[in-house]
């Protein structure tokens, strides 16, 4: 294996962790408000889960991005297309705008999902606002995937 594959799995591998690492303190974040209302009121656990779903989508943005880039080297198939190291790099460097807005969206969408929870306990009637309000921060996660494929696409020739 050559040194421009490793610099492409490693961006596959930022991307994908990043992507996982938000979902994981976003959904960590809420599960752990959400079991205190569960205490109290367990008939709303549909509701709680639905926000807690929300961040989860950080990481299939991470992991549609890592499909994406194995795909077009080859190496989802085994045979990698011989590129050079500056290709190499390019692809590893496509993998930080979905890295860095996966990371940070899906712990701000945690967060802001922890208030739907608090919404959900006083006025369960206004659980769609809940899930609206945390879905706004959805798009900086799309953002950084469209800019990413963008560079891979686009940008990147092989």
């Amino acid at each position: 294996m050559n040194f421009s594959v490793v610099l492409a799995l490693v961006g596959v591998g930022l991307a994908v962790g990043m992507g996982a690492i938000g979902s994981c303190i976003g959904v960590g974040k809420i599960t752990k408000v959400g079991a205190g209302l569960l205490s109290k009121d367990p008939e709303r656990f549909p509701q709680i889960l639905a926000l807690a779903a929300l961040p989860s989508t950080q990481s299939l943005y991470g992991l549609l991005f890592g499909f994406i880039v194995l795909i077009k080297t080859g190496l989802i198939s085994g045979k990698a297309i011989d590129f050079d190291v500056n290709t190499g790099y390019a692809f590893l460097l496509a993998a930080f705008p979905v890295g860095i807005a996966t990371l940070f969206s899906g712990i701000a969408q945690g967060e802001a999902a922890t208030g739907g929870i608090k919404i959900l306990a006083q006025k369960p009637e206004n659980f769609t606002q809940a899930i609206v309000l945390t879905s706004l921060i959805e798009s900086f996660a799309i953002f950084g995937l469209v800019i990413s494929l963008l560079i891979v696409f686009v940008g990147i020739n092989i």
